[in-house]
C-alpha cells in the first residue's frame, strides 16, 4: 500500500498557529466599508463659520447633567487572553458541593469558574466599603492551618464583613 503524502509540515503546531492568528492585528484595509454600486455617495459641504464661546449661563444645565452621570468603568478594548489561573485549597466535599450548586443554578457543571469570577466582581464593586472595614478585617487573626474549627470561625467572620460591604455597595455597575 502506498504512503500518503503529508499535508502539514513536520513542525506544524495547531495550537501555536491558532494563537498566532488570534493575536495578529487585523489589517486596516479589511475594516473599511466599501459602498455598494447602487448606493450614492453624497458630499455635504461644511461651513467654516466662527463659533462663538457659549456663555456660563448656557453651560449650567450641561454641568448638572455631567455631574449626575456615573463614571464609565475602564473596560479593556483589546482582547486579553485568560491564561492565568488562581488556585486555592479546598476539600473534595467542598469542591463537589460548589460544582453541584453551580450545576443546579446554571444547568452546566463547567460554570464554577464563572461564578467565582462574578463573586470577585462583587468584591471589586464593594472595594470602597471594604476599605472602610479594613481595620476590622485586619484585626482578625488567621488560625493555624491545622485548626479546622478556628479556620471555619475565621472564614465565617470574614464572610460577615464581606456580606455587609457587598450589601451596602449595591448592584454592580457595568
Amino acid at each position: 500500500m502506498a504512503k500518503r503524502a503529508p499535508i502539514l509540515p513536520d513542525n506544524y503546531n495547531p495550537v501555536g498557529e491558532r494563537l498566532r492568528r488570534v493575536l495578529e492585528p487585523v489589517p486596516e484595509t479589511s475594516t473599511q466599508i466599501e459602498p455598494r454600486s447602487s448606493e450614492k455617495i453624497i458630499e455635504i459641504p461644511r461651513t467654516t463659520d466662527v463659533v462663538t464661546q457659549p456663555t456660563q449661563k448656557a453651560l449650567e444645565p450641561l454641568k448638572a447633567s455631567v455631574i449626575e452621570r456615573e463614571p464609565i468603568p475602564d473596560i479593556p478594548t483589546d482582547r486579553e487572553l485568560k491564561d492565568v489561573s488562581v488556585r486555592f485549597r479546598c476539600t473534595p466535599s467542598e469542591r463537589k458541593k460548589w460544582h453541584e450548586i453551580t450545576r443546579e443554578i446554571a444547568g452546566d457543571h463547567n460554570q464554577l469558574s464563572h461564578f467565582v469570577r462574578a463573586c470577585l466582581l462583587l468584591l471589586e464593586n464593594s472595594q470602597g466599603q471594604l476599605e472602610r472595614v479594613a481595620p476590622d478585617i485586619q484585626r482578625l487573626r488567621k488560625p493555624a492551618s491545622t485548626d479546622s474549627l478556628g479556620l471555619a470561625l475565621y472564614e465565617q467572620q470574614l464572610s460577615q464583613f464581606l456580606f455587609d460591604a457587598i450589601k451596602s455597595a449595591g448592584r454592580p455597575r457595568g
